[in-house]
């Protein structure tokens, strides 16, 4: 299975995974599953990290090559047919970082691991939790 994790996701795999569910964890240990970290999600914690609300992204963020590879993921960039299906998802959620990761999840043809209940609403979007 493919899964895209969303960044409080991340975050929480990272440094504090008792936040997690029990279908969560259990999905993102299985290493038959491919694991998927958007670059939007890179990019949105960079943007916290630098506000002072997630310092405990900087050594993710020093060395984003090796944190990947120690959480078993693969970076999965942001191309322009990733760009375009986000501007014109036919949903109300503004927040542009969930809105390209829920086009990315449809395009990569992957399951959301997310707690954020806003994904529900979209009937083309699998999301685990």
């Amino acid at each position: 299975m493919r899964l895209l994790a969303d960044t409080h996701v991340l975050v929480w795999m990272a440094w504090n995974p008792g936040r997690l569910s029990e279908r969560a964890h259990e999905a993102l240990a299985d290493r038959t599953n491919e694991l998927l970290v958007s670059a939007a999600s890179v990019w949105e914690m960079s943007i916290k990290h630098h506000q002072g609300r997630l310092p405990e992204a900087a050594a993710l963020l020093d060395d984003l090559d090796a944190a990947l590879a120690t959480l078993g993921s693969v970076l999965l960039p942001v191309r322009g047919r990733h760009a375009i299906r986000a501007g014109q998802l036919a949903w109300e959620h503004r927040d542009p970082f969930d809105r390209m990761l829920a086009s990315q999840t449809i395009i990569e043809d992957a399951t959301l691991v997310s707690a954020d209940r806003a994904f529900a609403t979209l009937p083309t979007l699998r999301r685990l939790w």
